[in-house]
């Protein structure tokens, strides 16, 4: 059945009727739909469009004295009167036109303390104790005698109060069963799939619909998946997805972290693009790089420096121990000769030691001694003549991801010394490098990727958060919380969501731990979708042959 009809239905009967439902789902804008459809289903005139006078918000600070009568303070005067509340105002009007219907809208109803702020009308406005008209007058029904005026006060049968409540907010208090057996419950659902799509159409045109397409049976996809996991009310409300219009000016930048590496790659002559997470460096000048060196099955990043050259002199492999492999770096402009890989007997492990000079005496390990090369990724770009240029990137999770994406095509390869403690390295598939850029999105896509970055996704994390299901939105923990809920048959529908934010660039993650752990968004890079898409493998324990522990 229709909901505006439904709602006219219910109102009919119980005089009082609540839309309940997910923020988002229309519930405000059904009012309009009823006041359509009222008359044609009554057979009487309606007054009041659940707007103005006609409409109240309610909230923690609202008051009986607001709602019904009370003392309230009077500029003119200098002095408390008593004042008519909001809906005996309306009510004096209804018993004064027998002949019309009179709609009141109450927004947010159980947002405030609903049996204070009605007081005597608790009594008065069920159905069966509702004044009616007569012929000549208003008869029976239930009378009170209001504290303020003194006056005998009922509520005519032609007055209808039509209240909205949100359902998945925790922080507000449920109605108690008093207040609830007076009203008619009417449930509002998201609108999904082919009917949203043409509710879309009918409000904002073709084009629009157009634009939140892929929007359109994503939220249909992720509301099914809510369902089933969380219940009805933790579905999200179809209205993010109505004017949606195109961006108008600035669009967001491209999330781009391996430009500036990918710029310096393309240039003639790049043979090699290899890297490694750096935490904290060895020595006062903290200028040394512990290199992950091979163990078992897993690879090593140290063969990748060679060969190598400085001032001319190569060094085609990596030398004995003890020996002083020499490697010209390129960092900022400057050329720094005479860096050095070597064994390093104290850890034991081998190290890139930044301790080169450039032509008119600056020493790399000025700039370690600043601290820049800690708690950055190293980027190293081989040049024709064996040399290699330094690109910092910050050290962030998403450049990571960015330089995995990158490395773990059949042109390159990704290794991890595993543990807590452990850092990412690999190669670089150039031709992969070269193909992993992008534009900015265009106007139509920017406006989808805003109202997921900056609505849909904030309500949902916030919906899960409310309940203690963070587990399920982030992908690291969601299995283990599908299974223990037994309901592992949507996973699937899960991993499509998971497709659709990769699509728009766009992850939620878990981050912090214990009480302060909670979910963020994630702006994926350029070309690292697949790397939130599909779990990470879990940690390996840490191979004690790397004595990373210099480099931490």
């Amino acid at each position: 059945m229709d909901l505006a009809l439904e709602t006219v239905r219910v109102l009919r009967r119980f005089r009082n009727a609540v839309l309940e439902g997910p923020p988002g789902t229309g519930k405000s804008h059904v009012v309009a739909a009823v006041v359509g459809a009222w008359e044609k289903e009554t057979g009487r005139r309606l007054i009041g469009d659940g707007r103005g006078r006609y409409a109240i918000t309610l909230h923690p600070n609202t008051t009986y004295e607001e709602f019904v009568e009370g003392l309230r303070y009077d500029d003119t005067t200098a002095s408390f009167v008593r004042k008519d509340g909001f809906l005996r105002e309306i009510i004096k009007d209804a018993l004064g036109d027998p002949g019309s219907d009179y709609l009141v809208l109450i927004d947010e109803l159980n947002r405030a303390n609903v049996p204070k702020v009605f007081g005597d009308l608790l009594l008065t406005m069920e159905s069966s104790k509702r004044a009616t008209w007569n012929g000549t007058g208003w008869s029976g029904g239930m009378v009170v005698t209001l504290p303020y005026s003194g006056v005998l006060f009922s509520v005519p049968s032609n007055v209808y109060l039509l209240g909205t409540m949100n359902t998945s907010d925790r922080s507000i208090a449920p109605l108690d069963s008093a207040l609830r057996r007076r009203f008619g419950f009417v449930r509002v659902e998201p609108l999904i799939g082919d009917a949203l799509r043409q509710r879309i159409v009918a409000s904002d045109g073709e084009e629009a619909a157009e634009r939140v397409e892929r929007s359109i049976d994503q939220l249909t996809n992720l509301n099914e998946a809510l369902r089933r996991c969380l219940g009805p009310n933790a579905m999200l409300g179809h209205s993010y997805l109505f004017g949606v219009a195109a961006t108008e000016g600035a669009v967001a930048d491209a999330n781009d972290l391996l430009a500036p590496v990918r710029e310096s790659a393309s240039k003639p002559g790049i043979s090699d693009v290899f890297w490694l997470e750096a935490r904290s460096l060895d020595s006062g000048s903290h200028n040394q790089l512990n290199l992950p060196s091979r163990s078992g099955n897993r690879k090593g990043i140290l063969d990748s420096f060679f060969p190598m050259s400085s001032e001319g002199v190569v060094t085609p492999e990596r030398s004995a121990d003890g020996v002083h492999d020499k490697v010209e770096i390129q960092f900022e402009g400057d050329r720094f000769i005479d860096n050095v890989v070597r064994f390093n007997p104290d850890g034991p492990n081998y190290k890139l030691y930044y301790r080169g000079t450039t032509g008119d005496g600056q020493r790399f390990s000025r700039i370690g001694g600043s601290r820049r090369l800690e708690q950055k990724i190293h980027v190293w770009l081989r040049h024709a003549d064996q040399t290699l240029q330094l690109i910092l990137l910050d050290r962030t999770d998403a450049a990571v991801a960015a330089l995995k994406s990158v490395s773990v095509t059949p042109g390159g390869w990704y290794e991890s010394t595993g543990g807590a403690r452990g850092r990412s390295y690999g190669v670089v598939d150039l031709e992969a490098l070269g193909q992993s850029g992008g534009t900015p999105p265009d106007a139509d896509d920017d406006a989808e990727w805003m109202i997921w970055r900056y609505a849909i996704l904030p309500q949902l994390i916030d919906t899960a958060t409310q309940v203690g299901a963070t587990d399920l939105l982030a992908k690291e923990t969601r299995s283990a919380w599908l299974e223990a809920a037994n309901v592992g048959d949507v996973a699937d529908r899960w991993t499509k969501f998971d497709e659709f934010l990769a699509s728009l660039s766009l992850a939620i993650a878990e981050e912090g731990y214990g009480l302060t752990r909670g979910l963020t968004i994630v702006d994926i890079p350029i070309g690292a979708a697949s790397q939130y898409v599909v779990p990470e493998a879990s940690d390996e324990p840490a191979d004690a042959e790397d004595h990373d522990d210099g480099d931490q």
